[in-house]
C-alpha cells in the first residue's frame, strides 16, 4: 500500500485535478492528502468526485477562512480512515486496513507561512502525541520550513526564524524523517534566471512506534510536474493487448495553425489528420512522453539549481504539457459529450464506458 501527500496550489482546474490521478494511479496510491487546494466550500463535492471518483474524502474547510487548505481521499476498499480532529494547519486521522488488525496514526499537514502562525501547529503536534501514546504515527505534507542549511539550494548565513520552534516540536513528538529517495529539494521557486531558489519543505516523518512495526517502509519524493511542490509518497513494501482505434477526425486540431495550409494542399486528409491528431493528442503518447521529459528536467533542476539553460527548458516542455493536457480535454468532450464532463471524472470507469458505448453505438 502507498500514502501520498501533494502541495499542488489549486484544484479547482481539471488539468490539476487529472494530474493528481495520474499520481494517484501511478503510485498506486490508497490515500491521497491534497495539499493547499483553494476549494470553496460549493465546489467542494464536484472536486472531489472529479479528483476521487468513488473514494471517501474530508476536508478541513470547516477550519479554513477563504478555501479548503487540506483534502483527504482513500479507497474504502482498502482503508477505514476515522477522523480524529482538524484545524486549519492539519488533519489527524486513525488509518486501518480493511480486515485486518493492523492501524497508525497518519497527520497530514499544510504549515503556515508565517513561524509564528505555525507555532499554533506546534502545539497542536505536541498535544496530539499524546493521544497516540507511542503507537505507530507518520506525519505527512508541506510543514513550510526547512531544517539544515544543505536542505538550502543557496546555503544561509544565519538560521531563519522558526527553525528552533521545529526542532523543539521534532524532539517533544519524538519524530523524525523516514528513509527516502529521490528529490533532495522539494519546493521550487519560481525561477528568474539564475534567481531560482529550492529548499526541502515537504517531508514525511515517522516515530519509532512506526518503524518498528514497517521495517521496509520508506518515502519518495517524486518530480513536482506543473506544481511547484514534489509529491511525497510514503511506500510500504508487497500484457495488456495493444488496440489500434479506428480513425476518427478530431475537432480540436482544427484550432491549430498547420491545419488549414494542409486542407488546402491535400485532398485526401485521413492519414495527415491521423497523424496530426496523434501528434497533438494526449490520449495516446504524447502526455506520457512530456511527463517523462518534464520530471527528468525537473531532476537537472534539482541537480543543478542555477543552470538558466536547464530552467528554459523545463519552461518550454511545461508549456507544451499544458496545452496537450488541454487538447487531451477537449477530444475527451468532443467524445463523450461536455454534459459527463460536468457530472463526474473524465478519468473514471464510468466516463470510459460511456465513451466505449457511444463508439459501439456509431461505428458502422
Amino acid at each position: 500500500m502507498s500514502v501520498g501527500a501533494w502541495n499542488v496550489r489549486g484544484l479547482n482546474k481539471s488539468v490539476k485535478q487529472k494530474e493528481v490521478i495520474d499520481v494517484i494511479r501511478c503510485n498506486n496510491l490508497g490515500i491521497c492528502a491534497v495539499i493547499e487546494s483553494h476549494v470553496k466550500i460549493l465546489n467542494l463535492k464536484s472536486v472531489c468526485a472529479k479528483t476521487f471518483g468513488q473514494w471517501d474524502w474530508i476536508s478541513n474547510n470547516n477550519s479554513c477562512e477563504a478555501g479548503t487548505r487540506i483534502i483527504v481521499g482513500w479507497n474504502p476498499r482498502l482503508f477505514d480512515v476515522i477522523l480524529l480532529s482538524q484545524s486549519k494547519q492539519v488533519i489527524h486521522c486513525y488509518v486501518k486496513l480493511c480486515n485486518s488488525d493492523l492501524g497508525m496514526y497518519l497527520s497530514f499537514i499544510y504549515a503556515a507561512s508565517n513561524y509564528i502562525e505555525r507555532r499554533l501547529l506546534w502545539d497542536n503536534l505536541k498535544k496530539h502525541s499524546l493521544v497516540v501514546n507511542r503507537e505507530a504515527w507518520g506525519l505527512l505534507g508541506d510543514f513550510n520550513v526547512a531544517i539544515k542549511p544543505s536542505e538550502y539550494s543557496e546555503s544561509c548565513s544565519r538560521t531563519p526564524k522558526g527553525v528552533e520552534d521545529f526542532v523543539d516540536c521534532l524532539s517533544f513528538i519524538e519524530v523524525e524523517d523516514l528513509k527516502s529517495y529521490g528529490f533532495q529539494f522539494t519546493w521550487n521557486k519560481t525561477p528568474m534566471g539564475n534567481m531560482g531558489l529550492l529548499k526541502k519543505l515537504d517531508r514525511v516523518m515517522v516515530n519509532q512506534k512506526f518503524m518498528t512495526n514497517h521495517p521496509l517502509a520508506h518515502a519518495v519524493f517524486k518530480p513536482y510536474r506543473n506544481s511547484d511542490h514534489c509529491p511525497a509518497i510514503l511506500n510500504f513494501p508487497s500484457n495488456k493487448v495493444k488496440w489500434k482505434p479506428s480513425f476518427r477526425f478530431a475537432n480540436f486540431i482544427s484550432e491549430k495553425e498547420e491545419f488549414l495550409p494542409l486542407v488546402k494542399e491535400l485532398k485526401i486528409l485521413k492519414k495527415h489528420c491521423r497523424e496530426m491528431c496523434n501528434k497533438y493528442w494526449g490520449a495516446g503518447k504524447r502526455i506520457q512522453k512530456l511527463r517523462k521529459d518534464l520530471e527528468c528536467k525537473q531532476q537537472d533542476i534539482d541537480n543543478n539549481p542555477f543552470d538558466c539553460k536547464i530552467r528554459e527548458e523545463h519552461a518550454n516542455i511545461l508549456l507544451d504539457f499544458n496545452i496537450a493536457c488541454n487538447d487531451e480535454e477537449k477530444i475527451l468532450a468532443q467524445r463523450a459529450k461536455i454534459k459527463w464532463l460536468q457530472d463526474g471524472d473524465n478519468n473514471s470507469k464510468f466516463f470510459h464506458k460511456i465513451v466505449k458505448s457511444r463508439g459501439i453505438n456509431n461505428r458502422i
